[in-house]
């Protein structure tokens, strides 16, 4: 079913969608819906990250949620958001800011609605990933993630060991989170269509989640695994940490050092930022 009001607010403000901000606006409500359906919202606090004209905003603010702070970067909206709806029981925030440069549980201090909270959007394409790998940081206040992305970055997401999307997003992802693709989008459910298909991914943190140490050395050591995916891991991770070091993660995790990093699972990357994050690299 379409957003007819979708439509007519765009035709009516004389609104486009920015190439340069990755915009593409949703106009099936049914997938709006689909993306809300298996979170239970009601008293919860929520926030939504580039909500556009609102399709997504509009079945949000109908969950009867506590606190809904949506964060929009394009000044074009901000006017079209505060004519939405609201019932009684929820608080409605629209702050004007760029997602990449503001960190989430302090405007929720701010805004005194401190503590656990709900991430629900549609990602821009071209900050999406990025977006994500930078809430790694909070995760310990997240209660859980739903977004919309380009199909190819959830397929990332959800990699298994050993295929050729299985990378440093896939490892990053699976030793924070349960990682579920929820369902996927064809281009035409957006204006403008979209040159591929999107996926809607559901992310809950795990019950032990690695220390925030540990966290960031895993990003490091991926990095510098899958910077050189085709070379095996004695030509990337042996030559980018210090010798005794490698030596020690060989020995105490039975690495092959003529493996390639794609051939290593989640578990053993995260042991070896363990040990790495010990060694203080």
């Amino acid at each position: 079913m379409e957003f007819k009001h979708l439509k007519s607010i765009l035709e009516k403000h004389n609104l486009w969608a920015k190439k340069s901000l990755g915009q593409h606006f949703l106009t099936d409500e049914s997938i709006c819906q689909r993306m809300v359906q298996h979170l239970n919202l009601k008293d919860q606090t929520i926030v939504e990250v580039g909500p556009g004209p609102g399709s997504l905003t509009d079945i949000l603010l109908k969950t009867n949620a506590r606190f809904l702070m949506c964060i929009e970067k394009d000044q074009r909206f901000i006017d079209i958001l505060k004519e939405f709806d609201v019932a009684a029981s929820t608080i409605f925030k629209i702050l004007q800011a760029d997602a990449l440069n503001v960190s989430i549980p302090a405007l929720l201090s701010e805004q005194g609605h401190p503590g656990p909270y709900h991430i629900v959007a549609n990602l821009p394409y071209n900050i999406g990933t990025e977006l994500i790998v930078r809430w790694i940081a909070d995760i310990e206040q997240i209660l859980s993630i739903t977004v919309m992305l380009q199909r190819e970055m959830v397929d990332r997401m959800t990699a298994q060991i050993g295929t050729k999307e299985y990378g440093r997003l896939a490892i990053l992802m699976q030793s924070c989170f349960e990682v579920q693709e929820v369902f996927q989008i064809p281009p035409e459910a957006f204006i403008p269509p979209p040159r591929v298909w999107s996926s809607v991914v559901y992310l809950k943190p795990l019950k032990e989640i690695p220390e925030p140490g540990v966290l960031k050395v895993l990003g490091k050591i991926t990095n510098m695994a899958f910077s050189y995916r085709r070379k095996m891991l004695r030509a990337s991770l042996g030559k980018s940490l210090p010798l005794p070091l490698w030596q020690k993660l060989c020995d105490t995790l039975d690495i092959e050092e003529t493996k390639r990093p794609e051939q290593l699972d989640t578990h053993t990357f995260l042991a070896m930022a363990k040990i790495c994050n010990k060694e203080q690299i």
